[in-house]
């Protein structure tokens, strides 16, 4: 697998709060972490889907805040995989290039080790049990690759073969597109990231219902780091 060194210069641009943990506001994510823990291990769940109910919430801002949390959790593993294939996003705030198509992975064509990227040693002190399936290529048919049986089967090796304690998604928005319902089969519950002073609660009743009452919901993120100076999140 490969290693790359994150730098805290660029993760503080991308506002990956958990990195240096200078902002105060990187204690409501360890919260956030914490729960989602006591929460999976209670139910005896690994996959979380990240989503949101419109775009600019936050979702990614939420999942990499989330995964750089829990990699210092020591007895932990981690994965996070951007999923959002119609706007993929992760590799940038991560400051990574050529980082290939993720949808190679989902179909079968490389394997976990050859596509997942992890830390290497860094200043912040981010553990190395946290791997991240970066994505640099739009699908233009990625409602249908997330349903196909090569993803469920793809994503089945994986966990075989790393035994990851924690799986996230970061999935494009649930109100755009049909890929979060199309996934759906490949994830044990939702963390729903909402914009605060953007997002409706229309919008929030709408998502739960494209959801589906079998979809269970872990809980919701309020973010509010997009239009104000004070961050708050709530689980």
């Amino acid at each position: 697998m490969v290693s790359f060194a994150p730098d805290e210069a660029q993760l503080d641009r991308a506002r990956i709060i958990t990195a240096a943990r200078h902002d105060p506001a990187h204690a409501s994510f360890d919260i956030l972490r914490t729960r989602l823990l006591q929460a999976l291990r209670e139910r005896g769940w690994t996959r979380v889907a990240i989503t949101s109910p419109t775009k600019g919430c936050g979702k990614t801002f939420t999942a990499a805040n989330l995964a750089v949390s829990l990699s210092r959790q020591e007895n932990c593993r981690t994965i996070l995989m951007d999923l959002d294939m119609r706007q993929p996003s992760l590799h940038k705030v991560f400051g990574q290039t050529g980082v290939g198509p993720v949808g190679d992975l989902l179909r079968g064509k490389t394997g976990p080790e050859g596509h997942l990227r992890r830390f290497a040693s860094n200043t912040f002190h981010a553990g190395r049990n946290i791997a991240f399936g970066f994505n640099d290529t739009q699908e233009h048919y990625a409602a249908e690759l997330l349903a196909d049986p090569r993803t469920a089967v793809a994503l089945d090796t994986l966990e075989a073969r790393l035994k990851p304690d924690v799986l996230l998604f970061d999935l494009p928005p649930a109100l755009y597109s049909d890929d979060v319902i199309a996934f759906r089969p490949c994830f044990d519950a939702v963390l729903l990231v909402i914009g605060g002073g953007l997002t409706t609660e229309k919008e929030i009743r709408d998502t739960e219902r494209r959801l589906g009452a079998d979809t269970p919901l872990l809980g919701m993120v309020l973010n509010r780091a997009e239009d104000t100076d004070e961050r708050r999140y709530t689980y």
